[in-house]
């Protein structure tokens, strides 16, 4: 008796969870999956023959290659290098979208399969984001940039601009393929379309891990993606709700990607304004507002303090009583130990900001606050790291 395919697909997907059988099934499951289900079924011309692969199918096939991508580099190397298979799973969620269809039960799967897919992406994978790499010994456009005054064409400050210039006049209709697609706007739109409209928290929180992982290396690729986010696809009006979902993994993915965008200065000052009032808000409400979450309150103390500092204006008319009587109590608490540090060091140089110290001292709070024995311990040992 022959047995029926899906039974072969939900088998596979029982086994692929298990990690000592992930090097065998890659090497053996990874391209039959591809081959036979998720290429076909994901075809739209018509000498495709997707309608004899039914939709449960793709499910457990994509099921099993969801596990599959929790892995190590090895096999997140062969998977990105697999012949179809990014381009299938794009297009199939880029269909849902366009569909408006978001919340199909597929679509939760080939996004999680991205997101894995996008881990260390710049360290694994450098040749997506050559594009985002300055040409050469100061070649732009054919010809050689000579050095002028203290930067040459090498200098960080050179490199930055030409990050930032090239990224935002870059065109979006490129047609992209294979592992390309991890990394293009045209994936960071689908995610945000999917971040505003799915209603299933695991998609949700693929999609913003996803975009999270693309801007978690300090290079100049994960710099190019916080360009694109923010300034070219408006990507901060989906922030807010985010960072006070109930859901804390969500929740804290969200608080990551933030914290990422933040650290490109020439985006501050626009995140400072859009932002800060929320996310000041949030550290107002204390632990249990961030799901009792040390690293998320840690994320979100030290992006506060930078976006403070890009923005004095902005940042004096969030400043209350509420906002630091919380963090005075953070600072104090060593349940938290990463908050306890970022709020002692956000609470110090709340004091060290002269603008700043006005604005607290009309509020009628005493310097011992902001300076005490915890916040300066905290900051001298981070003057001794830096």
């Amino acid at each position: 008796m022959r047995v029926p395919i899906s039974l072969h697909e939900g088998l596979l997907w029982n086994l692929s969870s298990a990690d000592e059988l992930k090097e065998e099934l890659i090497a053996t499951a990874l391209p039959a999956l591809t081959e036979n289900v998720v290429v076909p079924f994901t075809c739209w011309s018509d000498s495709c023959a997707n309608n004899n692969i039914h939709p449960d199918v793709f499910h457990s096939a994509t099921g099993c290659l969801r596990n599959l991508s929790c892995s190590q580099k090895k096999e997140r190397q062969a998977m990105r290098q697999c012949r179809g298979l990014i381009d299938s799973l794009m297009n199939y969620v880029q269909s849902c979208v366009v569909e408006e269809n978001p919340d199909d039960k597929s679509v939760e799967n080939c996004a999680c399969i991205l997101h894995n897919l996008t881990y260390q992406l710049e360290e694994e994978s450098p040749v997506c984001f050559n594009k985002f790499q300055p040409p050469l010994e100061g070649q732009v456009g054919g010809r050689k940039s000579p050095t002028m005054g203290c930067f040459s064409p090498k200098s960080s400050k050179t490199q930055k601009e030409w990050t930032v210039d090239s990224v935002l006049a870059m065109p979006q209709d490129s047609s992209p393929s294979g592992v390309e697609w991890l990394c293009h706007p045209k994936a960071m739109q689908t995610y945000l379309s999917l971040l505003g409209t799915s209603q299933k928290d695991a998609t949700v929180e693929a999609c913003c891990g996803a975009l999270q992982n693309l801007t978690a290396n300090k290079g100049m690729g994960s710099s190019a993606m916080s360009q694109i986010l923010v300034q070219k696809m408006g990507a901060l009006v989906q922030i807010p709700r985010l960072l006070t979902s109930p859901n804390s993994s969500l929740q804290k993915t969200a608080m990551s990607l933030l914290g990422n965008m933040s650290r490109s200065s020439n985006l501050q000052p626009s995140i400072a304004k859009q932002i800060l009032p929320e996310l000041t808000e949030l550290l107002s409400s204390g632990p249990r507002a961030m799901g009792n979450s040390d690293e998320t309150m840690g994320t979100a103390c030290n992006t506060v303090r930078s976006l403070m500092l890009a923005d004095t204006e902005v940042s004096k008319r969030v400043i209350n009583n509420k906002l630091v009587t919380s963090l005075a109590d953070l600072s104090e608490n060593r349940s938290f130990p990463k908050a306890s540090k970022a709020a002692s060091q956000l609470l110090h140089s709340l004091w060290d900001e002269k603008s700043f110290q006005g604005v607290v001292k009309k509020l009628g709070m005493a310097k011992s606050l902001f300076v005490n024995d915890i916040t300066t311990a905290v900051q001298r040992s981070m003057q001794v790291v830096e």
